[in-house]
C-alpha cells in the first residue's frame, strides 16, 4: 500500500496531509511529533505494510523517544479538545474543525503528568471502540474525571471509520450524548463484574466433566498434595502428569476426563534427578506434552516493584501458545510470595497464579507440619501454613508411607469441594532394577481402600498424640501420656493399646525408671533403617 491509498482510505485530505508535514519512503508514512512549543521532537513512522501475522511491527520509533501529546503545541489554548487514539484520527478531526491530541503511545499511552494540561478545558475521550480503547479510557479518567467519554456507534472501529459514513455534525451529536465518568463506568462495566440473575444461573450451559482426573483433580483450581519430606510427593506429581498428558488412567484407576498438556515448575529437583525418574516411568522422545521450565531458579512471581515479573508474564503467554491445561509446582513454599504462614501473603501467590495461568489446573507439593509437644493436629491441620492455603484448594491429599515398607503409602483426601471424599486408600510403587544394579521407580498401582474404623481413627490419633508429646524430650512418662490423651477425649484403653503397638512396632522404646513406665522415641539402627519409608528416597537410589 502506498502513503496515498493509506491517508485516502482513512480520509485524510491531501491539504491535512501538507499541514502535517506528512512523508513517505520505503513503505512508512513519516508522522513528525512536535512539543508544546512546536519544536521538533522526533518522527513517528507507521509501517503501511503492517500484518498481525508479519513480524515487522506497526510503528517505529527513534530510539530515545518517549510517549508524548501530539498536535498539543497547535490546541494548547483551545477550551475544547477531544482525546482521541492515534495521529491519524487527530489529524481526521482537525480537519473537520474539531481541535485534538492523541498519544503518541497507543491506547494506553496516556500520562497522569499529562492531567494538568486539561486544567480548566471541556474535554472528551473518544478511544477506539475495542477492548484496548476502553481500557485506556478508564486510565484517562482517573487523571482527568471532569472529561466526557463519546462511545462511537456499535460496528464503527475508531474517528476515521465513523467519518467514512458519517458527518461532523453527527459527532458533534456524539459530544452532546457523552457520557460523564460515572455514567459511563456504570455502562461499561468490566466482564468480571458482569451479575448474572440466578434465574439464567441455572439455565447456563457448563463443561460436561469437570475434572481432569476424577474425584482427584479439577480441570481447574488447586489440588494439593502434601507430607512429610522425602515420601515421594515428586514422583506421584509426575506420574499424575503422566497420566493427564497421555490420557491414560491414573493408576489404571481413577479416569483421566480430558487429556492436556502438562508444564512442571520444578525447584526442588535438578533436571538431571528429573530425567531419570522420567525414563524410569517410561517417559520418551515421543512424549512431547510434558513440559518442565529449564531454568526454574530464574523463575521469580514479581519484580522488585511488585509488579509480576517479565520472566513470569512471558511463561504465562508460552503456557497459552502451548495449551498447558496442568501445571505443576513443586513445591509450594519455593514459588511462595512471602511468608507461607500470612493469609494476605498466600493470597497474593493464589490470585497471581489465577491472573498469569486463568482456567488451568494446579497441582501443588508442600510440606506438612512437623509435631510439636503437646500439639496434636488432624489431618487436615498436617498441612503446612496459613489455613488460607486449604480454603484456596479445590481438593486436597495428604501422603503416608505405609509403616515397614519401603513401596506402599497412602493417601487420605482431606478435601474435596462439590464431591463426597474419596475413602483414604494405598498405592505401590513398581520398582525395577537398572543395569549398574540400582533400582528405579518403574509406575504406582492402585491397591485398594484403606478402611479407617472409628476405633482405628482413634488409634492413629492417639499415636500422633504420643509422638508429638516426646519429640523434644528425652522421655515422657506413661502417666503423662494418659493424662494428656485423656484429656483430648481418647479414652484409657485406645492410648494403652496405641502405646503397646507403637512399642511392638519399634517407633518408640519403653522403659521403667522405679514404679514409673517411661517412653522415649527410637533411633534408627542400621537394622531399623530399612523400615523408614523415606529411606528409599534418600541418595536417589530410585
Amino acid at each position: 500500500m502506498t502513503a496515498q491509498e493509506y491517508l485516502k482510505e482513512h480520509g485524510i485530505s491531501e491539504t491535512t496531509a501538507k499541514k502535517f508535514n506528512l512523508s513517505s519512503d520505503d513503505n512508512f508514512l513519516h508522522i513528525p511529533v512536535k512539543d508544546e512549543d512546536g519544536n521538533l521532537l522526533f518522527t513517528k513512522s507507521r509501517n503501511l505494510n503492517y500484518t498481525k501475522e508479519g513480524t515487522e511491527p506497526k510503528y517505529k520509533n527513534p530510539a530515545g523517544s518517549h510517549a508524548a501529546l501530539f498536535n498539543l503545541n497547535a490546541v494548547k489554548d483551545e477550551p475544547n479538545i477531544v482525546l482521541c487514539e492515534g495521529e491519524i484520527d487527530c489529524m481526521r478531526l482537525i480537519q473537520g474543525g474539531i481541535p485534538s491530541v492523541s498519544s503518541t503511545g497507543g491506547a494506553g499511552g496516556f500520562n497522569k503528568d499529562w492531567a494538568s494540561l486539561f486544567t480548566g478545558k471541556n474535554v472528551w475521550i473518544c478511544l477506539d471502540n475495542d477492548d484496548a480503547g476502553k481500557a485506556g479510557t478508564r486510565k484517562v479518567l482517573e487523571s482527568i474525571p471532569h472529561a466526557r467519554v463519546i462511545s462511537l456507534p456499535e460496528g464503527v472501529k475508531d474517528i476515521c471509520d465513523f467519518f467514512l459514513t458519517h458527518t461532523k455534525k453527527e459527532f458533534v451529536q456524539l459530544m452532546r450524548l457523552a457520557q460523564t465518568k460515572s455514567e459511563w463506568e456504570t455502562s461499561n462495566l468490566p466482564e468480571d463484574y458482569n451479575l448474572i440473575p440466578i434465574s439464567e444461573l441455572i439455565n447456563m450451559e457448563f463443561e460436561v466433566h469437570p475434572w481432569l482426573i476424577d474425584n482427584i483433580l479439577y480441570n481447574e483450581g488447586f489440588c494439593f498434595i502434601y507430607g512429610a519430606e522425602g515420601t515421594g510427593k515428586s514422583f506421584i506429581a509426575l506420574s499424575i502428569a503422566q497420566a493427564v498428558a497421555s490420557g491414560k488412567d491414573w493408576l489404571n484407576h481413577f479416569h483421566v476426563s480430558s487429556p492436556v498438556n502438562v508444564l512442571i515448575l520444578d525447584k526442588e529437583n535438578p533436571l538431571s534427578m528429573v530425567a531419570k525418574r522420567a525414563k524410569g516411568l517410561g517417559f520418551n522422545s515421543t512424549n512431547s506434552n510434558v513440559h518442565y521450565l529449564q531454568y526454574p531458579e530464574k523463575f521469580q512471581l514479581v519484580d522488585s516493584k511488585g509488579e509480576y515479573s517479565a520472566f513470569a508474564q512471558a511463561l504465562s503467554a508460552i503456557a497459552t501458545s502451548k495449551n498447558i491445561g496442568l501445571i505443576v509446582i513443586d513445591s509450594f513454599v519455593d514459588f511462595m510470595l512471602g511468608s507461607e504462614s500470612s493469609a494476605e501473603d498466600t493470597q497474593l501467590f493464589f490470585n497471581a497464579l489465577r491472573e498469569l495461568f486463568p482456567h488451568k489446573a494446579f497441582v501443588a507439593l508442600h510440606h506438612e507440619n512437623k509435631p510439636s509437644q503437646g500439639v496434636f493436629r488432624n489431618d487436615s491441620q498436617r498441612l503446612r501454613g496459613s489455613s488460607n492455603i486449604n480454603a484456596q484448594t479445590f481438593t486436597s491429599f495428604r501422603l503416608e508411607p505405609v509403616a515397614k515398607s519401603k513401596t506402599e503409602m497412602t493417601l487420605k483426601q482431606t478435601k474435596a469441594r462439590d464431591a463426597l471424599k474419596l475413602d483414604k486408600f494405598m498405592i505401590r510403587m513398581q520398582v525395577g532394577a537398572q543395569a549398574d544394579g540400582s533400582t528405579v521407580v518403574t509406575g504406582f498401582e492402585y491397591v485398594g481402600e484403606v478402611e479407617e474404623s472409628v476405633d482405628e481413627g482413634k488409634s492413629n490419633e492417639a499415636k500422633e498424640l504420643i509422638k508429638e508429646m516426646i519429640i523434644g524430650k528425652n522421655f515422657i512418662s506413661q502417666k503423662e501420656v494418659i493424662e494428656m490423651g485423656t484429656g483430648r477425649g481418647i479414652s484409657d484403653s485406645t492410648l494403652r493399646r496405641a502405646i503397646r503397638e507403637m512399642v511392638e512396632e519399634g517407633e518408640i522404646n519403653k522403659t521403667r525408671k522405679g514404679k514409673e513406665v517411661w517412653y522415649s522415641m527410637s533411633l534408627f539402627t542400621s537394622n531399623d533403617a530399612e523400615n523408614d519409608p523415606s529411606e528409599i528416597f534418600n541418595g536417589e537410589i530410585l
